[in-house]
């Protein structure tokens, strides 16, 4: 990531508002800018799959949910934060992921110009394909500021996204268990 680049261009950014008085305030404002871009788009250029290589080998292949995970990504349209919550359920196949690998995942992903729906994808197509799991399915709600603080300006809408991968696109008993337990 250029950081002097990112700085220098919200310098152009300030300047370019107008009537915004440049006063001292707001002398290092680009530089905390291009600061905290490093790290709420440290997940650009991380491979995801350099989070997932351990698993841990189990007798059974019951149910797993992981829930309420709190996560923040930049909407690519606007680049205006959404935010809220994961919940992810998997069938392991006499393998299972560390839950803080899943949340190392999440950060990874969540962490780079995002679209909700391809955030949903992309966590269950990593976790289906790398574990080898029966299932996957992940749910995801989240709060879009680019709804709320512009545009129409809806304050309490929520954005529900889902992927489901193997069991659970095709066995709506366990896809209804699942949505079940996450009430």
């Amino acid at each position: 990531m250029d950081s002097k680049r990112i700085e220098n261009a919200f310098v152009e950014v300030v300047e370019a508002l107008g009537d915004v008085e440049y006063k001292e305030e707001l002398k290092d404002t680009p530089k905390r800018i291009a600061d905290s871009y490093k790290e709420i788009f440290y997940g650009i250029g991380v491979d995801p799959k350099e989070v997932l290589t351990r698993t841990f080998d189990i007798n059974n292949n019951e149910l797993i949910i992981e829930k309420n995970i709190d996560f923040y990504s930049m909407c690519e349209h606007h680049f205006l934060p959404f935010f809220g919550t994961i919940c992810i359920a998997y069938i392991p196949n006499k393998k299972i992921f560390g839950f803080g690998d899943i949340l190392k995942l999440i950060e990874i992903l969540s962490r780079r110009p995002q679209l909700q729906e391809r955030l949903t994808e992309e966590i269950a197509k990593y976790i289906y394909e790398i574990l080898n799991c029966q299932g996957v399915y992940v749910v995801v709600e989240a709060k879009h500021l680019c709804m709320t603080m512009r545009g129409q300006k809806k304050e309490n809408t929520k954005i529900l996204t889902t992927s489901a991968k193997g069991v659970f696109e095709t066995d709506i008993n366990k896809k209804m268990e699942v949505l079940t337990l996450l009430k």
